[in-house]
């Protein structure tokens, strides 16, 4: 009989709860006051033009300010300097400028002048042009590469400083300075993500992205909700976050490596746009548009409408990429405490890459009698090589306060979507005869959609010294997929003479007689969850809870997954902090147990992770060192009694470090840097696999494929002085990763490789006023052009992404 796993966590929160609650209000006026206290800190600004001295203010305050830019003028700033509170600065600051600051939240204020109207037209924050909302929310694109605030790890808004678990965030300045096609691509310089395919700058539309997170595949979720069919490419998105190791208190379902968040672009209240059209080799040619604003003069209603289309080739012949797609946007802001988003998309992308067909390991990672095998050689036949996909989606945000201290949201999410693939797939290699056998694959007809939402009310309340974030929401999700798939021989390949246009449609439907398998899939998830954040001092404490009931097909399972942080902000920026949490997976077979056929429990995970993060006084930045111990229990393996049938008695053992630095070290500097160390292997296994020789070996100790011990990268963007090159910035990355294992038995390895990125930027309206908002941008990937391979198998290798060259010319407005 099992021991309820949510007893320890209701027994701590109680004994916490109670004792902070009671003496809090007893003396719930005593404190009144202190409840209004504000921390103070050290500035130093001489006078100046108002909008670079709020620049200064942003940097040693944390507090961006949003201004009326036609209000402000040529306003120049008083000089202030000393100790004082965020608040009494701003005032001082903004004396002889005839504007009046207003706090709108702990990190963002408005300035406008006394008994003006709400609307306040162009604004600047912080020295940026942008819109109105908090650059820095946990919704925002952030400042440069740094971003301090989100939502992924608890729901709510809240300082990465103070969230007790790791939490990564790719910004908006750096998505457009890496100009990334695939997530994949956009993560490449965040620690504990790697990408399994090294190819990452093809597309790829799947539910799961080609990463990994601390050594397991990572589900991926859009606005706090699974990803099932919503386009993803990165141009339709504002921030993307990784967030790391078992996060089924707040998501249900997903993989205890962590997760990708990603937040899509929203309505603004300033009226703006940008348009793009690009080109690269491969054939890369790609158009994007961008267009935000209001729709009335009171601006409570704002639209956003977004484009792009594609198409391009790959360093693989007779793999091509093009796709089509679309998002509108219309948020209504009912009233002062009450709006309501929608957000539309269609995606359609008539032709991509085959995901079946790889290269064999001998002739690419092996040296073999035949030779080299080309980076450009494609082992499948053009002739049978059909992908497309077309996706839809709608999705709700709501939003309504009823007090500043109690708010409710709700995010529900409607998509579907049709696919077909037809292609052939990789056998086995015989290099005697200088072959590799191949089969056909045909899924057509596959169809599937989904219907999600979650709903929450959050709560916040002091009881005396102590301050509780309370947060109660609900989840559902249902899945339905149906397809068809057939499989058929096909005639084997030479490796070193491939022929063309050999096997065609018209030779798989004669192999399967025009049959095919046709399965239907559904899932559902019902998922209820509460939260309490507390804060004492400078202690930050978080608990949560979940209880989910999902089923598949006739299976059904009822976990409780939890979280426990603790983390303490010291006044210089230090902020040591231990977690503890809890994943979930349902898995599908059978386990034979006492006599009986019963369906196997979910793969259970589960976390410590002990860490420091740090963010240095008066400067844009956030660094984070985190050591965790992460295992995967009730992993099946053969039963050691009857082999015939499974035992959940596996599991996987993830041990690592990671370092992450980012930070905007002056105006127009800015870094990233990155070390992951990462050891993941079967700590508890009965199966067996085949070494490269054909041995059979215990895979008990051995690694997880592809997961290197060792990655690093660095990124640096430079924004050149005016007097030395208006307008011009430059960028340059590193990216090292150590070698890995390439098969389950261990036998053999991928090795390590080193890669250098870099690009350009010039806004030529910093020369020519004429032009002003037009500007020319160049990346380039690899630009060393280094050749290296990454293999899953001996027979399912891919060469890493070759020089890759992507040139833009856009204009702003």
């Amino acid at each position: 009989m099992r021991r309820n796993a949510s007893a320890p966590l209701v027994s701590l929160y109680l004994t916490l709860l109670t004792s902070t609650i009671a003496p809090g209000l007893l003396s719930r006026a005593a404190h009144a006051a202190e409840s209004n206290s504000e921390a103070t800190h050290h500035f130093s600004i001489p006078a100046q033009p108002l909008r670079t001295a709020l620049q200064h203010y942003l940097e040693q305050s944390g507090v961006q300010v949003a201004y009326p830019t036609l209000a402000a003028g040529n306003a120049r700033s008083t000089a202030i300097s000393g100790t004082m509170t965020a608040q009494e600065a701003l005032t001082r600051l903004a004396a002889a400028t005839g504007l009046s600051p207003r706090f709108t939240g702990a990190h963002s204020a408005t300035l406008g002048k006394e008994n003006s109207a709400i609307m306040l037209g162009p604004v600047r924050v912080g020295g940026r042009a942008t819109v109105l909302q908090d650059a820095q929310s946990a919704y925002g694109p952030g400042v440069g590469f740094v971003a301090t605030r989100s939502a992924s790890a608890t729901r709510t808004d809240t300082p990465l400083i103070s969230t007790p678990k790791s939490v990564y965030v790719v910004t908006r300045q750096q998505m457009d300075d890496l100009q990334p096609l695939t997530i994949g691509a956009a993560l490449r310089y965040t620690p504990g993500v790697v990408s399994l395919t090294a190819n990452d700058s093809t597309p790829s539309a799947s539910l799961f992205q080609p990463v990994h997170q601390r050594g397991f595949e990572s589900y991926t979720f859009v606005d706090g909700l699974l990803n099932g069919t919503s386009v993803t490419d990165p141009f339709f998105l504002d921030r993307i976050e990784a967030l790391s190791g078992p996060s089924s208190v707040m998501y249900g379902q997903a993989n205890p490596g962590g997760l990708i968040n990603m937040t899509l672009k929203r309505p603004t209240e300033k009226a703006q746009g940008q348009a793009n059209v690009g080109f690269g080799n491969y054939g890369r040619y790609q158009g994007q548009i961008d267009l935000s604003g209001p729709l009335n003069k009171s601006r409570t209603v704002l639209y956003r409408l977004i484009g792009m289309g594609v198409t391009q080739g790959s360093q693989t012949q007779y793999n091509h990429y093009k796709r089509l797609a679309t998002q509108g946007d219309i948020e209504w802001k009912i009233d002062k405490k009450t709006d309501i988003t929608l957000i539309g998309q269609f995606a359609y992308d008539p032709q991509s890459w085959s995901p079946w067909i790889g290269i064999p390991a001998y002739g690419s990672l092996i040296k073999s009698p035949t030779g080299r095998i080309p980076v450009s050689r494609f082992y499948g036949d053009p002739a049978f090589n059909e992908n497309w996909n077309r996706q839809y989606m709608l999705e709700a945000l709501f939003h309504h306060e009823f007090t500043k201290n109690l708010q409710f949201n709700v995010t529900a999410r409607f998509d579907a979507q049709s696919d077909g693939s037809c292609s052939l797939m990789s056998g086995a290699v015989d290099v005697t005869k200088n072959i590799m056998k191949r089969s056909a694959f045909c899924n057509s007809d596959a169809h599937g959609r989904s219907s999600q939402l979650t709903a929450n009310v959050s709560y916040k309340m002091k009881t005396g010294p102590v301050s509780h974030s309370f947060l109660v929401g609900v989840d559902y999700r249902g899945q339905w997929s149906q397809g068809s798939w057939g499989f058929a021989s096909a005639p084997a390949v030479s490796i070193t003479d491939p022929l063309y246009n050999q096997y065609t449609f018209s030779d798989y439907i004669q192999a399967t007689g025009g049959k095919s398998t046709t399965a239907k899939y559904a899932y559902w998830q019902d998922g209820i969850y509460f939260q309490d954040q507390i804060n004492w001092r400078r202690f930050y404490v978080t608990l949560a809870g979940r209880q989910d009931w999902n089923g598949y097909g006739k299976m059904f399972n009822r976990p409780f997954t939890w979280n426990v942080g603790i983390n303490y902000v010291s006044k210089i920026g230090l902020a040591p902090y231990f977690n503890y949490s809890k994943s979930f997976m349902p898995q599908t077979g059978k386990v034979y147990s006492a006599g009986n056929l019963v369906q196997p429990d979910p793969l259970s995970g589960h976390q410590w992770e002990v860490g420091l993060k740090y963010q240095i006084p008066h400067l844009q930045s956030f660094m984070t060192v985190a050591y965790y111990d992460l295992s995967e229990n009730n992993v099946l393996v053969s039963d050691p009694y009857f082999p015939q049938y499974s035992s959940e008695i596996g599991q996987v053992k993830s041990r690592g470090v990671e370092v992450s630095a980012h930070a905007n070290l002056a105006q127009g500097l800015d870094l990233i840097l990155n070390y992951t160390w990462n050891k993941v292997y079967n700590s508890r296994t009965t199966l067996t696999g085949n070494t490269i020789s054909g041995e059979s070996v215990s895979l008990l100790g051995k690694r997880l494929v592809q997961q290197p011990t060792n990655a690093a990268s660095g990124f640096l963007d430079y924004h050149l002085p005016k007097s030395l090159a208006p307008g011009l910035s430059v960028n340059f990355g590193v990216r090292y990763q150590d070698k890995s294992w390439a098969d389950q038995a261990n036998s053999f390895r991928n090795p390590s490789f080193i890669l250098f990125d870099t690009g350009m930027s010039w806004n030529a309206g910093e020369v020519f006023k004429a032009v002003n908002g037009l500007n020319f941008r160049l990346n380039m990937t690899n630009f060393a052009n280094n050749t290296y391979v990454q293999c899953g198998s001996t027979r399912f290798c891919h060469y890493g992404n070759q020089r890759v060259v992507y040139g833009t010319i856009g204009y702003h407005w």
